[in-house]
């Protein structure tokens, strides 16, 4: 969100204080009015609290020293703050509105709190810087959110209640601007993954959803798509009779080089399924004669008698 920071709100808590004195003849202390609280601070002890409407014990020669008055009303503040991005060079500038009650005036007497907002301001920077450091300055959208749903932990202290958070912030500058670009970018981007993405949906579903996309965008339409058709088979066809021209065996050329691929143009050219698998030729070189045999293997040779010698065996007479 662009803009400057919003007025800073507070409120004091202590609607009126009095010392008083000792011997209260003419100016006895009354009750306080509706949406108050009457804290009276003896000089020793616990301090009394006097409800809207209650009597005040002793009010005349009472034991009292000070007075306070405490505003017990449900207020919305705001509170202004300077929490860094995740960009060291920049920082959002926050604006924080929530509503602010006070449930214990005795701690408020005791604190004696002149201005309720400035009171809070350190607790509710902590935490927002804790959150704001993990996001960047064109995140600010997110960012926002985040440090709204932080801060709505935060409900107050033993002296008042929170709550109603909304957070704002605000850029400008050189920011503002970096910001714009930034987000034009992710506009066009996004915009292009949203055109692309159906897009190669029908891509995926092959030619039929393809041809289904055509004439989706064209009222049913066939006729030119039939058309492109038609060209890009007459295309085709030019080509490969070129080509089968090219192929045709020149003066001195061997017939059989071409003839394969001839035999695939044709059968494509008239519509006959093309055999994807040529036959294997026998080789010119080896002709269609048969490899030579291997020759017999030599007959083994019998181990040599190692007692008799190394000559032949030889028979044996007396057998």
């Amino acid at each position: 969100m662009n803009g400057a920071f919003m007025p800073h709100v507070t409120y004091n808590p202590i609607l009126e204080f009095r010392e008083l004195p000792r011997f209260r003849v003419f100016s006895t202390i009354t009750a306080p009015r509706l949406g108050t609280s009457l804290v009276l601070e003896p000089g020793e002890g616990q301090p009394l609290v006097i409800e809207a409407g209650d009597l005040v014990p002793e009010a005349r020669l009472g034991k009292y020293r000070r007075s306070y008055l405490i505003d017990l009303r449900n207020y919305a503040l705001q509170l202004e703050e300077r929490v860094p991005s995740a960009d060291p060079s920049f920082q959002f500038a926050a604006t924080v509105s929530f509503t602010c009650r006070v449930h214990n005036p005795v701690e408020i007497a005791r604190r004696r709190l002149p201005d309720m907002t400035e009171s809070l301001r350190l607790s509710m920077a902590r935490l927002m810087r804790q959150v704001a450091r993990e996001y960047d300055i064109s995140e600010f959208n997110q960012a926002e959110a985040a440090l709204t749903a932080r801060l709505a932990e935060f409900t107050g202290d033993s002296a008042v209640y929170l709550g109603g958070y909304l957070v704002e912030l605000h850029v400008g500058g050189a920011v503002e601007q970096s910001s714009a670009e930034y987000h034009d970018t992710s506009r066009a981007i996004r915009m292009d993954r949203m055109r692309r993405e159906p897009m190669a949906d029908v891509v995926r579903g092959g030619r039929d959803a393809m041809y289904a996309q055509w004439l989706a965008k064209r009222g049913g339409d066939p006729s030119q798509l039939l058309e492109f058709e038609a060209t890009a088979r007459a295309d085709e066809a030019e080509l490969m009779l070129k080509t089968m021209k090219a192929l045709e065996p020149s003066e001195g050329a061997e017939p059989f080089a071409f003839r394969a691929e001839r035999k695939k143009l044709t059968a494509k050219l008239i519509g006959e399924p093309v055999e994807e698998r040529p036959k294997k030729r026998k080789s010119r070189v080896t002709g269609s004669l048969a490899p030579a045999a291997d020759p017999a293997p030599e007959a083994q040779e019998k181990p040599v008698n190692r007692v008799r010698g190394t000559g032949p065996e030889r028979s044996d007479p007396d057998a």
